[in-house]
């Protein structure tokens, strides 16, 4: 496929594209209590919000990828104070994200969708002096408009899992490989992530392995306090606490993951009687379902304050931007989104807090990145349910080995921390000129 075909495909779909971004407009509004202005206009350029021009326009899609951005955001404010901070969002939980929890000063809309008379409209607004896209946002009208328009493109943080580079490959080669090599540079995360790209045709010299910037994370400072004032508000003394985090809902015929992870919790509860699970699902629309999900358990709730007692048997986690706090609370973290055929999420975080890690067989999503872990014996993997099961209760009748295993995820994590320097550097001869 070319640049042409692509375009054509594209107004072909205008109207479907429309009405998604409709429907998915207005259930943000509805769910959440951040106000996304222009919502809908956003997508197709027609934002009449004023903006600041110039300085760096960075784009991540999704929660995650938002997330893994903010010791970007603050290590660029503190290099250049005065250069304006754009954040673009490809989902509405991720704009959710970057409006409530930016570290910084930030202008912010939704990404435009990736017409050209949409893209072209949003750099006429902004005119950034650089553009950074997170992760695999390859947008080829986006990436030409740069291009034409001089305006320097990075991909940044640059992962491109086997799976998905076959699919390129079959259908959009010529497309993709073109978009590609109208970046300034691509910084891979890993050997294999710079490998794919290469394979896909991008040009060697514009490929660098500067690592996974999700792996600078900064821990917040308050976090120990907000330990004591959770632990002595819920009484929470001598129990074994794990989490279960990013949990996703039924995948390809899957049972939901918090089922699965429900039935290695009572098995884990007929050994360890005051186990606390606590489960946080990756997406906030799911927080109903999830709850009746755990009806018939001993369950307390996060968003209606209900305080966790001795016979709690689960606390639903319904609230965004504490996950840090459910690790550092826990004595294990369980990574969704791998127990069913999703693929997996990131383990930095549980990581870089020394916790003993767990995910389940499907994490081909982060290949690369469980690579580094599996190498080192810094990550769990439980095939089903019943193996979680297992794997929990050797960890509750072994504090020992909790402390052993967090050990290794916290020394892999630290091995790959520096990224966002690295990354820094490199953009240094962009942002100056």
């Amino acid at each position: 496929m070319n640049l042409f075909l692509y375009r054509l495909l594209l107004f072909i779909a205008l109207p479907l594209v429309a009405y998604e971004a409709i429907k998915r407009c207005k259930k943000a509004k509805q769910l959440n209590d951040v106000n996304l202005t222009n919502c809908f206009k956003s997508r197709f350029g027609l934002n009449p919000q004023k903006f600041s021009r110039g300085g760096v326009w960075i784009h991540a899609v999704s929660v995650g990828e938002t997330r893994s951005i903010f010791p970007l955001l603050k290590a660029l404010n503190k290099q250049y104070p005065k250069q304006i901070i754009t954040v673009t969002s490809g989902s509405t939980q991720g704009a959710v994200q970057a409006l409530k929890f930016s570290p910084v000063k930030i202008q912010h809309q939704m990404i435009p969708y990736d017409y050209p008379f949409a893209v072209n409209k949003f750099l006429q607004q902004i005119q950034p002096r650089l553009v950074i896209m997170i992760e695999t946002e390859i947008w080829p009208n986006l990436y030409d408009a740069c291009y034409k328009q001089n305006i320097p493109i990075v991909l940044a943080n640059a992962r491109l899992k086997q799976k998905s580079m076959q699919s390129y490959q079959k259908y959009g080669k010529t497309l993709i490989a073109d978009a590609l090599n109208k970046t300034k540079f691509i910084a891979a995360q890993f050997q294999q992530d710079a490998d794919n790209f290469i394979k896909l045709g991008a040009d060697k010299e514009l490929v660098k392995i500067l690592g996974n910037i999700k792996s600078d994370i900064e821990i917040p400072a308050d976090l120990p306090s907000q330990i004591t004032e959770f632990k002595n508000q819920h009484k929470i003394t001598n129990r074994f606490i794990w989490v279960a985090a990013s949990t996703h809902g039924s995948v390809k015929n899957s049972q939901a993951e918090e089922e699965l992870i429900l039935k290695a919790h009572q098995r884990l509860l007929k050994i360890q009687p005051n186990a606390l699970l606590i489960i946080a699902p990756r997406h906030p629309e799911r927080f109903t379902e999830v709850a009746k999900i755990l009806e018939n358990t001993k369950l307390a709730i996060r968003s209606k304050n209900e305080v966790i007692t001795e016979k709690t048997q689960v606390y639903l986690a319904d609230s965004v931007g504490e996950m840090m706090l459910w690790f550092k609370l826990a004595n294990v973290a369980f990574i969704g989104g791998s127990l069913v055929p999703f693929g997996g999420h990131n383990i930095m975080e549980p990581a870089a807090l020394g916790k003993t890690t767990i995910s389940g067989k499907y994490f081909q999503n982060l290949q690369a990145l469980f690579n580094q872990f599996q190498q080192q014996n810094a990550v769990i993997i439980a095939q089903d349910e019943l193996e979680l099961a297992n794997i929990l209760i050797n960890l509750a009748k072994n504090p020992s080995q909790q402390e052993e295993e967090g050990n290794k995820s916290y020394q892999c994590f630290k091995n790959q921390t520096g990224s966002i320097n690295k990354l820094i550097k490199q953009l240094e001869i962009f942002i100056k000129n």
